[in-house]
C-alpha cells in the first residue's frame, strides 16, 4: 500500500485543483487509508481535511510545503532572496502540530517576500513532532544537485538531519522529468551515504491524469496570461496526479522501502485533536475579592437598580435565570469583556450599539452592553444563549465607522498584539466570474463570454452552476451548445468553479485570546500586508477549534450620529446621550410619519417612505415592525397590518392565547421569537426546545420539522387545543420560515432609526452637517443631502479659508459651513494645522499672508486645491489666485532658506529669541487675466468638494428646458405614478452597458439635475438611436415614463437627445429668480427688500411664470453674488 505525502488542494489558491471531497471519494475507491495535506507556505484547509478525513474514517496528516530562505529571512534583496526553497513539514503529534502553526505563521508574518519564508535558524528551533521530507526539485538537497554541486547537497542534507533527528527523509518522485531522472541518482546516493530513508510521493496538484490541462488554465488565471502563450507556466508532464497504490507499486518496483516508508510516517502520526475546548479571553480588571462570577452579578443587580427602578420579583426571577445559565456555560468571562469594549467606545464618545439576539438578555442590559430593554420589547435570552443547545453566544457590536480601529487598538493594548487577530475569508471563483476568465483564457469571443456570464441567475447571493443554467435557460444552452470551443469552455467551468481563489480579511470578525493567537491556529499578515494579521482558518472553522468571535462592525449611520452629537456640544453646549431620550418624542415620529426619512437609518428608500406614509408608525414597535417586513415576502402582510391597525380588519390570532403574543404585530408572524413563543403557549415546549424547532424551520430542515410535528400536536392536544387549529398554526409557521426575522435584530435597528429621526427633528443643522460630512464621497448621495438641506430651509455655505473648521459645522441660526476637512486631496494635517494657525494668529489677510504663514506646513499643490475648491475667493479670481502662487511660494522659500542660512535680521526675533512672522508681507497684486470660467469652477468643486457650490452645470439651459416643459427630477420621482410620462433635463453621471438575451445592447444610466438623482433605462432600440453619443457628464433632453419597480421608482427612456450647448445657452449674462405659484406674497416681498439693498455689477432678471404664461423683465438695478444671492436663487 502507499500514502500520499506530498498532496495540494484547492487552498494552494489557484496552484492546485484538488477538492477534498472529491480527494476522499478517489482515496476510499482506491483503498488508501491515509492522506497528508501540504498546501504551499498555508495551513488555510487543514481544519476542513481534518475533519473530513475523520468523518470518512480515513487517518489525516496535517502538513505544509514551507519556502525556506537561502539567507535570513529578514534579508529581502531581489536576485538573491526570491529565490527559495520548498520543504515538506508534517504534524507528527499535536507538539507538532503546534509547532508547523508557529513555523506557518513566522514565514508570512516576519519572513514574507514575494513568499513565506522561513529560514534555516528559524526553522530549527520549532523541528519537535515533525517530521521532513526534502520535498521536490525546488528543494533545498534537490537545487545544489541539478547544479551537479553534489558536495553542497549533501552538506544540505546533513543539516536537515541533525535538526530533525530521525524524522528527515529523502523525497524521491518519478514523474517523466529528465531532470527529475538526473536529481534522483543523486538522492539516492545522498540517502545510502547518509543513511537517510527514502520516500515517495507525487507531488499531486490535482486529481487524475486528465486535469493537468485544468492546472494550467488556474495558472494561466492567476498570471493573467493565456493557453496560447508561449511564455505561460505549463505542466512538464501530467504525472501530478493523485495516482493509485497500483501505479505508484509499478512506478517503485525498483525502490520498494521509498513505499514502505510512506506506511511507516503514516503509522508514526498520532491520531491527535487540534480544538481547544473553548478559548476565551479572560476579564482582566476584576476587582479583588471578587469572582468573575460574584462580579457578573453585582454589576447585574446594580444595573436593574439604576435602569428599573426597583428589582422585582419577576424582574429577579429573569436576572437569576440568565445568570444560573451565563454562570453554567462559563461566560461570565465573556460578558464583562464585551462591557468594558462598550464601556471604552463610551468613554471615549464613540456611538456604539449591539445587534441581533443578545438584545435579548437583561443582564447585557442591565451591565451597558445593550441599549435595547428586553422585557418591554419581547426578547428572550434563549434565541441568545440556549440552555438547551451548546452553540456560544455572540454579541455583535457596532460601532461608528470612522472610529473602529480605535477599539481595536484598545483591544491590542490590553490583551496584547499577539493575543489579537482579525479573521481570514476566502474569495470563490464564481460561475460568472468563471466564464470570463476561462474564456479569456481558451479564446473564447469575449462578448460571447460577456453574454453567458450576464445569463447567469444569482439567487441569494450564490450564483447558479453552468449546468442549472444550461437545464433552465435555452439561450444559454444554445450557445453553450453552439460550438467545440464553448463546449471546452463548459466542461473546464464545471471543473473550476467555485474553486478557492483568495484570501481576505473579514468586514468585522476578531479574535481575542488569553494566549498568541498562533497557539490555537496559524495566522497572517491581513490582505491589506500590514495590520495586526488575521486567521488562516476562516470564520467557519475559528468558532470549532474552540476560538471565541468578537464582532466589531463598522456602522456608518452611527458615526453620523456621533458627528452630529458631538456638533450639538460645540454649538449649543449641550451633551446629548441618545440611550436616554425621550422614546414617544412627538416630533421624532412626526419626521418619520411624514416621510422626510433622508438621513434616517434604513429608512430612505422611496419603497419604505411610502410604506412609512401608509403605517403612519406611532411607537418604536410599528418601526420595528417595518424594518422586520419590509422584505420580499413580508411585504405582502404589511396591509393585513395596517387594516388591523386602523380598525378595517379583525386580527388571526387562530387562537385566543396567542394574543399576547401576536398583538404587537396585528395578528401577522413575523419575527422568529414569536415562533418561539407559540410553541411554548400552544405545544408546551420550553423556550429552549421552541428556540431548536425555530432554528430548524430557518434552515428549511425538512427532517427535523417532521419529526417535531407529532410531538408539536401533541402537546397542543394535551393543552387543549383544537387539532384542526393546531395544524393550521403549524402550516402558518412552517410559512413563516420563509420570511422569519430576528426581532432582537429588527428592534437594533429601529432604536437606531429612532436616535437619527430624534436629531433631525431637534437638532436638524448638526444632523443634516453630520450627514453632509459622511457622504462626501457618494455624489449621489449629496445631492439628496442638500436637496433635504433646502426643504428644510438650511444654507449650505462653501469652505472658507477664515471661516471654515475642519468640520461642518453650524454657522448661524439657518447654516453649515462646508468644513476644511471634507476638501479631497488636502489632508487632515494640514487642515489641522491651517485651523490652528488662524487660531492663534487670527484671519488670513491674502494670498501672500497665507504662504507666508503656512509654508512650512502646507504644500504647494495642497495651497493650489484650496484655491481651486473656492476656500480663497475672497482674495479673488480662482485663476489669478493660481497664476501668482508660484512667484508667491517661490518668494517665500527664498525667504525661508535665508532663515535657514543663519540671515536672520535681528527685528524678526521675538524677546525670546524664536523667530517671529512677519505680519506686514506685501501683497502680491492679481493679474488682470479672464475670469475663471464657470465651466471649470464647476469641475473643481465637484472633484473636490463632491457638490456644486457657485452654480450647476445646467444653470445656463432653464430658459430651454422652460420651453421643453422639462419638470424638475425630484418632482417627476415624488408627484408622478408608474407610466406617467415625463420631460426631463438632467446630467447622465454614470453608464452601464449590458447584453440582453437576444444579444442586443441596452443601458442603465444614472442621471441627475439640481433636485435629484436617478436611475434611467435605456432599452434596445432606443439604446441604437443614442449609442454613438452616449457620454458622461453632459446635459441631455430626456423623455421617457416613470417606472415602478418592487416600491422603487426609475425612469425608462423613450426618447433622449444630447443638448446643443452653445445652441442653447441662454444668452442672459446675469442673475434669473423666477416666481411662481408656489411663492407667497411674503417671500416675493423678501425678494424685493434683498434686491434693493444688494450692492454689485451683475444684471438682475425676473420671470413671472402663472402656470399658464410667463412675463420677464430685465431690472436696471444690478446686485451682488455672494451667499445670500445664492440662497435666493435656490428659494427662486
Amino acid at each position: 500500500m502507499f500514502t500520499h505525502l506530498h498532496l495540494h488542494t484547492e487552498y494552494s489558491l489557484l496552484d492546485a485543483t484538488i477538492r477534498i471531497p472529491a480527494l476522499i471519494e478517489k482515496l476510499k475507491a482506491t483503498g488508501m487509508t491515509a492522506c497528508a495535506i501540504t498546501d504551499h507556505g498555508n495551513m488555510y484547509g487543514a481544519f476542513k481535511f481534518q475533519n473530513a478525513m475523520k468523518d470518512a474514517g480515513l487517518k489525516p496528516i496535517i502538513g505544509c510545503e514551507i519556502y525556506v530562505a537561502p539567507r535570513k529571512m529578514s534579508d529581502k534583496e531581489f536576485g538573491i532572496d526570491n529565490n527559495y526553497y520548498h520543504l515538506i513539514l508534517l504534524a507528527k503529534n499535536l507538539v507538532g502540530y503546534k509547532n508547523l502553526m508557529k513555523i506557518v505563521s513566522m514565514a508570512h508574518m516576519d519572513g514574507f517576500y514575494y513568499r513565506p519564508r522561513i529560514d534555516f535558524e528559524n526553522l530549527s528551533k520549532y523541528t519537535e513532532g515533525i517530521i521532513a521530507t526534502s520535498a521536490c526539485l525546488a528543494g533545498p538537497v534537490s537545487q545544489p544537485l541539478l547544479k551537479n554541486e553534489y558536495g553542497k547537497a549533501l552538506e544540505v542534507a546533513k543539516n536537515y538531519a541533525e535538526i530533525f533527528k530521525d524524522n528527515f527523509y529523502i523525497e524521491i518522485q518519478k514523474n517523466g522529468m529528465e531532470e527529475q531522472d538526473k536529481v534522483n541518482e543523486g538522492l539516492i546516493k545522498i540517502s545510502k551515504e547518509l543513511n537517510l530513508p527514502l520516500v515517495a510521493t507525487c507531488d499531486a496538484h490535482y486529481l487524475n491524469k486528465e486535469d493537468a490541462e485544468i492546472q494550467e488554465i488556474l495558472w494561466c488565471i492567476s498570471d493573467g496570461t493565456t493557453m496560447d502563450d508561449p511564455k505561460k507556466r505549463a505542466m512538464p508532464t501530467n504525472e501530478f496526479y493523485v495516482k493509485t497504490p497500483e501505479e505508484m507499486a509499478e512506478l517503485f518496483k525498483d525502490i520498494p522501502e521509498a513505499l514502505e516508508n510512506t506506511l511507516k510516517i503514516t503509522d508514526a502520526i498520532e491520531i491527535y485533536d487540534v480544538t481547544f475546548g473553548r478559548v476565551e479571553p479572560h476579564f482582566l480588571d476584576l476587582p479583588e475579592g471578587e469572582t468573575t462570577g460574584t462580579y457578573l452579578r453585582k454589576l447585574s443587580y446594580e444595573g436593574a437598580k439604576e435602569k428599573y427602578g426597583e428589582v422585582t420579583k419577576d424582574l429577579e426571577n429573569r436576572l437569576e435565570y440568565e445568570l444560573k445559565i451565563i454562570g453554567d456555560k462559563g461566560y461570565n468571562d465573556y460578558f464583562l469583556v464585551v462591557r468594558d469594549f462598550v464601556q471604552f467606545c463610551k468613554q471615549e464618545g464613540i456611538v456604539v450599539g449591539m445587534r441581533g439576539s443578545g438584545c435579548g438578555s437583561v443582564v447585557a442590559y442591565t451591565i451597558g452592553i445593550t441599549s435595547i430593554e428586553p422585557i418591554g420589547w419581547e426578547l428572550y435570552f434563549e434565541r441568545f444563549l440556549n440552555p438547551e443547545r451548546p452553540s456560544p453566544p455572540d454579541f455583535d457590536i457596532d460601532i461608528a465607522d470612522k472610529r473602529r480601529d480605535e477599539l481595536i487598538q484598545y483591544t491590542i493594548k490590553k490583551y496584547g498584539a499577539d493575543n489579537v487577530k482579525q479573521i481570514g475569508t476566502f474569495s470563490k471563483l464564481q460561475t460568472r466570474q468563471a466564464i470570463r476568465d476561462v474564456s479569456r483564457v481558451i479564446g473564447v469571443d469575449l462578448d460571447i463570454a460577456n453574454k453567458l456570464s450576464k445569463m447567469v441567475e444569482i439567487v441569494f447571493g450564490h450564483a447558479k452552476d453552468i449546468d442549472y443554467m444550461i437545464e433552465h435557460n435555452p439561450e444559454f444552452a444554445e450557445i453553450i451548445n453552439s460550438s467545440e470551443k464553448t463546449q471546452q469552455l463548459r466542461n473546464i467551468v464545471k471543473k473550476v468553479a467555485g474553486i478557492c481563489r483568495g484570501v481576505s480579511t473579514h468586514a468585522c470578525g476578531m479574535i481575542v485570546a488569553p494566549e498568541p493567537v498562533v497557539n490555537y491556529c496559524p495566522i497572517q499578515r491581513d490582505s491589506h500586508g500590514g495590520g495586526i494579521g488575521m486567521t488562516q482558518y476562516e470564520m467557519f472553522d475559528i468558532e470549532p477549534v474552540g476560538l471565541m468571535k468578537f464582532d466589531f462592525l463598522g456602522l456608518r449611520n452611527l458615526n453620523i450620529i456621533g458627528s452630529a452629537i458631538k456638533k450639538i456640544e460645540r454649538t449649543k453646549g449641550e451633551n446629548i446621550d441618545v440611550t436616554e431620550v425621550d422614546k414617544k418624542d412627538k416630533a421624532s415620529f412626526d419626521v418619520i410619519r411624514g416621510g422626510h426619512t433622508v438621513g434616517i437609518f434604513q429608512m430612505e428608500s422611496e419603497g419604505m417612505k411610502r410604506t412609512i406614509k401608509a403605517l403612519k408608525p406611532e411607537t418604536q414597535e410599528d418601526i420595528c415592525y417595518i424594518l422586520a417586513a419590509y422584505r420580499p415576502g413580508p411585504m405582502q402582510y404589511i396591509s393585513e397590518y395596517v387594516a388591523v391597525k386602523e380598525g378595517k380588519q379583525a386580527p388571526d390570532y387562530i387562537f385566543d392565547e396567542l394574543e399576547p403574543v401576536l398583538s404587537i404585530t396585528r395578528g401577522v408572524i413575523t419575527y422568529q421569537e414569536q415562533v418561539m413563543k407559540i410553541a411554548q403557549v400552544i405545544a408546551g415546549y420550553s423556550l429552549g426546545k421552541a428556540d431548536v424547532l425555530r432554528r430548524a424551520m430557518g434552515k428549511k430542515k425538512v427532517e427535523v420539522m417532521e419529526a417535531e410535528k407529532p410531538k408539536f400536536v401533541e402537546g397542543a392536544k394535551e393543552n387543549g387545543f383544537d387539532e384542526e387549529k393546531v395544524n393550521k398554526i403549524w402550516d402558518k409557521l412552517i410559512q413563516f420560515a420563509n420570511y422569519g426575522f430576528n426581532k432582537a435584530h429588527s428592534a437594533s435597528y429601529a432604536t437606531v432609526a429612532y436616535w437619527t429621526a430624534f436629531l433631525k427633528a431637534h437638532y436638524p443643522i448638526e444632523f443634516m452637517a453630520a450627514l453632509l460630512e459622511g457622504d462626501l464621497d457618494n455624489f449621489e448621495r449629496v445631492i439628496i443631502d442638500l436637496a433635504e438641506c433646502e426643504r428644510l430651509g438650511i444654507e449650505v455655505l462653501p469652505p472658507s479659508i477664515n471661516d471654515s473648521g475642519y468640520y461642518f459645522d453650524a454657522e448661524g441660526d439657518h447654516s453649515i459651513r462646508f468644513g476644511l476637512g471634507g476638501i479631497k486631496n488636502v489632508g487632515d494635517d494640514i487642515v489641522k494645522s491651517i485651523v490652528k494657525e488662524r487660531c492663534e494668529n487670527g484671519p488670513f489677510k491674502h494670498l501672500d499672508d497665507f504662504v507666508h504663514r503656512m509654508f512650512s506646513s502646507v504644500a504647494k499643490r495642497a495651497m493650489e486645491y484650496l484655491i481651486m475648491a473656492g476656500t480663497m475667493d475672497i482674495f479673488g479670481d480662482r485663476s489669478a489666485l493660481l497664476q501668482i502662487l508660484p512667484a508667491i511660494y517661490e518668494k517665500e522659500k527664498a525667504r525661508s532658506k535665508s532663515q535657514v542660512l543663519g540671515q536672520i535680521d535681528i527685528f524678526s526675533l521675538t524677546s525670546n529669541g524664536d523667530e517671529k512672522k512677519d505680519e506686514t508681507v506685501a501683497i502680491t497684486p492679481l493679474p488682470n487675466i479672464e475670469k475663471t470660467p464657470i465651466t471649470q469652477i464647476l469641475s473643481w468643486e465637484k472633484e473636490l468638494l463632491g457638490l456644486y457650490f457657485s452654480s450647476h452645470p445646467l444653470d445656463a439651459f432653464q430658459e430651454f428646458f422652460e420651453s421643453k416643459n422639462v419638470i424638475p427630477l425630484r418632482q417627476s420621482l415624488d408627484e408622478k405614478k408608474n407610466n406617467d410620462l415625463v420631460i426631463l433635463g438632467v446630467m447622465v453621471n454614470k453608464i452601464r452597458k449590458i447584453t440582453t438575451k437576444k444579444g442586443e445592447i441596452m443601458a442603465f444610466l444614472t442621471i441627475e439635475d439640481k433636485t435629484a438623482t436617478s436611475d434611467a433605462i435605456v432599452f434596445p432600440r432606443t439604446y441604437q438611436e443614442l449609442k454613438d453619443s452616449l457620454v458622461e457628464n453632459k446635459p441631455i433632453l430626456i423623455a421617457g415614463r416613470i417606472n415602478v419597480k418592487d416600491g422603487e421608482k426609475s425612469i425608462i427612456v423613450e426618447k433622449a437627445k444630447y443638448i446643443d450647448e452653445e445652441k442653447c445657452k441662454s444668452s442672459f449674462e446675469g442673475v434669473t429668480f423666477r416666481i411662481r405659484p408656489i411663492h407667497s406674497e411674503a417671500e416675493i416681498a423678501e425678494l424685493k427688500a434683498f434686491i434693493a439693498r444688494s450692492e454689485g455689477d451683475i444684471p438682475v432678471r425676473i420671470i413671472i411664470d402663472d402656470g399658464e404664461k410667463k412675463k420677464t423683465a430685465i431690472l436696471a438695478k444690478k446686485i451682488g453674488m455672494n451667499e445670500e444671492t445664492k440662497k435666493w436663487l435656490r428659494k427662486f
